[in-house]
């Protein structure tokens, strides 16, 4: 099968698209023909070495856990599917990625995709929407009502956190580049401080939740002097120093996105009835793998890349 992937870890010069052969399934597991992959972040961090020393993977590893498309073999203890559904996965970045003509994973993470949505715009869901879904309900408890600070909210988990946060009632605060700044007020958010123009801090305060999904600038350590006394700030890449939150009486933590066949089930029913919206950047073949993660890598996408696996 074709695939984008890599031998070594390194710099995007690394990734090939070749063949490799077709994954075999567990009795547990789902094939997945895919159509469409997301491309996220996360992909150029895993090819740059983030989980070199961690022993996670095996090489070649097959980038990108984003994938939506069409049941193809069904595992024997397997009840929840049969071939020719259509459905969407965050896989898990342990296990091999879905840039690829193949996908096997374990049927338990996997849900039906939204009906009304094509496969393009479903790959581009899951581990954005899970990550935003996440940070604010499981580890941000955000409430109807509180304040909430999301950085880079034209990104692809911003803005998802945007449209969710806004679903709960939360009062949003968003930042990015003013070029971002129509795009970000579309999808609900009440005020929005250009980041290159602006200090958030000087703008801002009492925040009940602070969503960072992206580092630099120090905005991490930055968000503290924001945040209510119990208030919360939840992380994805950047660290800080717990002691330094906790004297501030905040609650901090740095997050793990879980695969979750009830939080996909759960994003599909606010995308079938328009709670939520998908924003495509770009549309990449997966021939041309290596210009979208440049694109991703320049962090200048406005919603999700996307890469068509199989042209539907």
């Amino acid at each position: 099968m074709k695939a984008a992937y890599i031998k070594q870890y390194g710099n995007v010069d690394n990734l090939i698209i070749g063949d490799l052969p077709k994954p075999s399934i567990s009795a547990y597991q789902v094939l997945i023909k895919v159509k469409a992959a997301g491309v996220n972040p996360v992909d150029f961090h895993i090819r740059n070495g983030m989980l070199k020393d961690s022993g996670t993977h095996e090489l070649p590893l097959i980038l990108g856990w984003d994938a939506a498309g069409i049941v193809s073999e069904v595992g024997q203890h397997v009840t929840d599917f049969k071939l020719g559904d259509e459905v969407y996965v965050y896989s898990p970045l342990t296990e091999q990625g879905a840039q690829a003509e193949y996908l096997a994973v374990n049927a338990n993470i996997v849900a039906h995709k939204p009906a009304s949505l094509n496969f393009i715009q479903s790959a581009a869901v899951p581990l954005a929407a899970l990550t935003a879904l996440q940070a604010l309900t499981k580890h941000g408890e955000l409430q109807k009502g509180q304040k909430v600070l999301i950085h880079n909210a034209s990104g692809g988990d911003g803005s998802f956190a945007v449209q969710i946060a806004k679903n709960i009632g939360a009062y949003v605060i968003a930042t990015g580049s003013q070029a971002k700044e129509e795009f970000v007020m579309g999808l609900g958010a009440d005020e929005f401080i250009d980041y290159k123009q602006d200090d958030f801090e000087q703008h801002v305060s009492d925040m009940d939740l602070v969503f960072a999904a992206v580092g630099g600038n120090n905005i991490v350590e930055r968000s503290l002097a924001v945040i209510k006394p119990n208030g919360r700030l939840i992380t994805l890449l950047d660290e800080i120093d717990e002691i330094k939150a906790q004297s501030k009486n905040i609650h901090y933590a740095r997050m793990i996105v879980e695969p979750s066949k009830i939080g996909l089930n759960t994003i599909a029913d606010m995308l079938e009835s328009n709670q939520l919206q998908v924003t495509i950047d770009s549309v990449f073949s997966l021939d041309d793998a290596k210009k979208a993660m440049i694109k991703s890598e320049s962090a200048r996408a406005t919603g999700k890349i996307v890469i068509e696996v199989v042209a539907s």
